[in-house]
């Protein structure tokens, strides 16, 4: 009971010295510095929730008593004084006091707190602070953040640093590593799988809380949407529907991939009760595009506040100063009323670091690098060497870093420290490291170190770094290649800048991967010698294959030469041969499918005269899927074949005969052969589930039930919407943005052949917008080709005619045949529609390129359009000869639905040849088929044609209730 009414600390040092530890060994084993130990026992500092945690296991705190020794740890005062709330959220680390008071901000800060008191409605708010440097933005922002912890608001706060911007997500590391401490593992748990995968990608501490499984391979793009989802999640799992506050300053200096994220954040605030603070210099609006372009983006969001800060008045001098209007005025005079340029002149001043001249003027030649360097001119020389130091180190810095650069003894470094934060040069932050107050300080100090000793300090600081094993691999290699770089050390830099590209590679930061390999490439070639055995040919071909990824094709395409051209030199034909590979599917991701299939080709040959069949059947898969990106369905179905017919006869049940089957699959669906094209998607998702390959095994579940629909399949739309929504499941359990788009459009494709118009509409426009806004090109054009036959079928062709104009400039554009046919079908039936009887030669153009390249599926739509071009031009017996040939196609494949339209178009031509019944037959078996599948327009088609004939028909019931499915909408049905 006695240790109950001392200090934590004292209870903490107690304990420790009970179980024979010394301070450095208890904090290796709770992976902290030995300094945070020792502030922690001497109640200098708290632990943060996860290090009170690791020092109860540590401790071997009883289960009992855990709960306890937790809120004591996060205590104000002494052990006796437990939380004085329980809820996680409550327990955050108290604001060091301001040296300065809080001025010239009423209105700013007003509207703040104003925001966050109407966090309670559910929704959020983004707010812009702009200010020149020393405006007080970051001050700003602590007040708020004092507020809002004593209102029991989560507050979590961190700056972007000027020499951390080509380390990718160092801000969201600090923000979700924040997170992390405050959330129960319960609140972990919670989330998805595929979730705490990618934080733990990004942070791998979190592996030590909770199971975490293994991530699967997947497109870069939906990666990154996979990782921002998943901080989404992390942060409402910790509030649970309470308020949150999110501060980032200095945003100027974010890396890209963090910009990426704190803009699509700063926008998920309209729906979360989420206040989200940017800071920024206004003179670093325009030296970038990318700052300027999500400033401007955010700034027309309606939940978007924009502070531009002014500088202080006379009047907020004074207040400043303490009512001596005379100094108030000659300060706000010489400094123009910047606030940190004041602050700095007055605490010189008032430290008599400086002092007016015999004619009563401040010294203050280029203004604050004047008042810094005065300031620093009277810090003691150890302390000053110490600052220097540090200055090296960059912004932030740890003592055991710092301890190790300097290698003074630990008592006179402490000192130092000391005096540096009294002076108010340094500041100690949440976590027990350090902080210079301002970027202008470190600058002027860092400047000020001679060039040779700046050079050394930084080699001492890079091998401190690298002798530390701390667990931050995130940001170690990044630091170490600027380090080494600085410090002339070219073979290290060199090894580093590599190492940093494929960790940022991992993190799908590809700006930054790409900053650090163009690096290391201007370094190799001009210092050789730093390549230690490495092959120049080596970076290129990494930074190529980065390139594609980021979709930089020329940059890519200038690489993979390179790689190939040495290769052939040095006679490496595998290493040529796999460049050529890497080149081809460049060029297909820039849409050149000429250069790509002449790549891919070199490449197979290579294959066969190596003997080399696994990698043929592979580069045959590329080739095959070229070709039907192409609208060369044909070639694909060849080269399909032939990758299948190799991984049979190799046996082989990896990737390669994953993606055969898959690919061979296609070129069937293409050619109108559904059963066929199901039967080889089954045998892939067989070989995916083997192989864990989720991506895979959505993809084929999703064309499987495409098989299944009426205008491309067998017309079970039972079977289309459940496979629809198993493919859904996967993707969204393991959040497969990639596949998410042609899921959605084939599940809303269903639902408006059935007859939901409204929900089909709704849906498919959303998904739109949302592929246009991702740039899936492809999948864009697929949701123009089912807006378009959605607004046919109710009998909005102007409309339709617009989407499908879309689609068409859209595919010109990016230089893609993928879907033209069908769309050019689409576009032709609706003007045919509103009266334009010009549209023969380019729907016999489309149907004329499907049959030369086997694109069966899409020429039906074509000769759809003829029958009724037929038909309106009074032609009946050629709309009779092309609506046999479809029925012909129909039944050779088994498709119910096709082969209802067809005999529908038989009907319409026999009673326009005045044959009535035959055509009252033909319509009676397209009655039987389009009531069989469910597709409703099909059915209103044939009940109209009845009625025409004198036959009892429904057509009016159809009409209400397609009428009835748009209730909601802004469509209205005009047949």
């Amino acid at each position: 009971m006695e240790e109950r009414t001392q200090s934590f600390g004292y209870w903490l040092r107690r304990r420790r010295k009970a179980l024979d530890l010394t301070q450095e060994a208890l904090a290796r084993a709770v992976n902290c510095t030995r300094h945070a130990i020792r502030k922690i026992e001497a109640d200098e500092r708290r632990p943060s929730r996860r290090l009170a945690e690791r020092l109860a296991e540590k401790l071997a705190i009883p289960a009992h008593e855990r709960e306890a020794f937790l809120d004591a740890a996060r205590a104000v005062d002494r052990v006796e004084r437990l939380a004085l709330d329980r809820e996680p959220l409550a327990r955050v680390p108290a604001e060091q006091s301001e040296p300065d008071p809080f001025v010239g901000r009423v209105d700013e800060y007003g509207l703040l707190c104003g925001l966050l008191a109407r966090l309670g409605g559910g929704a959020g708010h983004a707010v812009l602070i702009e200010g020149e440097p020393g405006i007080g933005k970051s001050r700003l922002m602590r007040e708020l953040a004092r507020y809002a912890r004593s209102r029991r608001i989560a507050t979590f706060r961190t700056n972007c640093y000027e020499i951390e911007r080509a380390m990718p997500y160092q801000p969201v590391i600090d923000l979700v590593s924040q997170a992390l401490e405050l959330a129960p593992d319960p609140a972990l748990r919670r989330l998805a799988p595929v979730s705490l995968a990618e934080i733990a990608a990004l942070v791998p501490a979190v592996a030590q809380r909770v199971t975490v499984p293994v991530l699967s391979s997947d497109f870069v793009e939906a990666r990154q949407a996979r990782l921002f989802r998943a901080i989404g999640q992390l942060f409402d799992a910790l509030a649970e529907g309470r308020p949150l506050v999110v501060m980032v300053d200095d945003i100027q200096w974010a890396d890209h991939a963090s910009a990426q994220f704190l803009h699509w954040f700063a926008r998920q605030a309209a729906a979360r009760p989420l206040l989200v603070l940017l800071a920024y210099r206004d003179e670093a609006l325009f030296d970038g595009e990318r700052l300027y372009g999500m400033v401007e983006s955010l700034k027309r969001e309606p939940h978007t506040r924009h502070l531009a800060l002014a500088r202080l008045r006379l009047a907020d001098a004074e207040a400043l100063i303490g009512g001596d209007a005379a100094l108030a005025a000659r300060l706000h005079g010489e400094t123009d009323g910047n606030p940190f340029f004041l602050c700095s002149m007055l605490h010189a001043l008032r430290a008599g670091e400086i002092a007016p001249s015999a004619t009563g003027e401040l010294p203050l030649p280029e203004a604050l690098r004047a008042a810094v360097r005065a300031r620093l001119a009277h810090v003691p020389a150890e302390a000053r060497a110490v600052l220097d130091q540090a200055a090296v180190i960059g912004r932030r810095f740890d003592f055991e870093t710092l301890l190790a650069v300097t290698g003074s003894a630990e008592e006179g470094l402490l000192r130092s420290i000391e005096i540096l934060v009294r002076r108010r040069l340094l500041r100690e932050d949440r976590d027990g490291g350090y902080d210079f107050v301002h970027d202008k300080v470190r600058e002027v100090a860092y400047l000020d170190v001679p060039a040779a000793r700046r050079m050394r300090l930084h080699r001492a600081v890079a091998e401190a770094l690298e002798r530390r094993d701390d667990g931050e691999a995130h940001e170690r290699d990044a630091r170490l290649a600027e380090h080494y770089e600085r410090a002339r050390v070219w073979d290290a830099a060199l090894a580093h800048m590599v190492l940093a590209a494929e960790r940022s590679q991992k993190l799908f930061a590809l700006r930054e991967a790409l900053h650090w390999l163009d690096r290391a490439v201007a370094l190799a070639e001009a210092h050789p010698q730093a390549l230690r055995g490495r092959a120049l040919n080596d970076l290129y071909e990494q930074r190529g294959g980065v390139r594609a990824q980021a979709g930089l094709a020329a940059g890519a395409v200038e690489d993979m030469r390179r790689v190939i051209e040495a290769a052939n030199r040095e006679g490496d034909r595998l290493k040529a041969r796999d460049a050529l590979i890497q080149l081809g599917m460049t060029y297909r991701r820039a849409d050149d499918y000429a250069q790509a299939s002449a790549c891919l080709t070199q490449a197979l040959a290579e294959c066969r005269a190596m003997q080399d069949e696994r990698h043929a059947a592979d580069t045959l898969y590329h080739l095959g899927t070229v070709a039907w990106s192409d609208g060369r369905n044909d070639e694909a179905i060849a080269c399909h074949e032939e990758a299948v017919a190799i991984c049979e006869r190799l046996g082989l049940i990896d990737l390669v005969a994953v993606q055969a089957y898959h690919g061979r699959g296609e070129a069937h669906f293409n050619n109108l052969e559904p059963r066929a094209a199901i039967a080889c998607y089954e045998r892939s998702i067989e070989l995916a589930r083997g192989i864990g390959d989720k991506s895979y095994e959505q993809e084929n579940l999703m064309m499987v039930a495409y098989a299944h629909t009426g205008i491309m399949g067998l017309a079970d739309y039972a079977i289309a919407q459940a496979k629809f929504a198993l493919a859904l499941e996967i993707a969204e359990r393991a959040d497969l943005q990639w596949h998410m788009g042609p899921t959605l459009l084939g599940r809303d494709h269903v639902r408006g052949c059935i007859g939901r118009y409204g929900e089909a509409y709704t849906g498919m426009t959303r998904t739109l917008q949302w592929l246009e806004s991702v740039r899936h090109t492809r999948y864009s054009l697929m949701a123009c080709d089912f807006l378009s036959q959605l607004l046919i079928d109710l009998g909005l062709n102007a409309e339709a005619v617009e989407y499908a104009e879309r689609g068409l400039a859209l595919g010109a554009a990016a230089k893609v045949t993928f879907w033209r046919p069908r769309i050019i079908a689409n576009r032709a039936i609706a003007r045919l529609r509103l009266g334009h009887l010009d549209v023969g030669p380019e729907l016999e153009r489309a149907a004329a390129y499907c049959r030369a390249h086997r694109e069966l599926y899409q020429m039906t739509r074509c000769l759809e359009g003829l029958a009724e071009l037929a038909l309106v031009a009074g032609d009946p017996e050629e709309c009779l000869r092309l609506a046999r040939e479809l029925l012909a196609l129909a039944e050779r494949s088994g498709l119910r639905e096709l082969a209802g339209a067809a005999r529908r178009w038989c009907g319409e031509a026999l009673a326009a040849k005045g044959e009535a019944a035959a055509a009252r037959a033909e319509l009676a078996g397209a009655r039987r088929l389009a009531r069989a599948v469910g597709r409703v327009r099909l059915v209103y088609d044939v009940e109209r044609a009845l009625a025409r004939l004198g036959e009892e028909s429904e057509a009016e019931r159809w009409f209400a209730g397609m009428r009835e499915s748009l209730a909601g909408t802004s469509l209205t049905l005009r047949l």
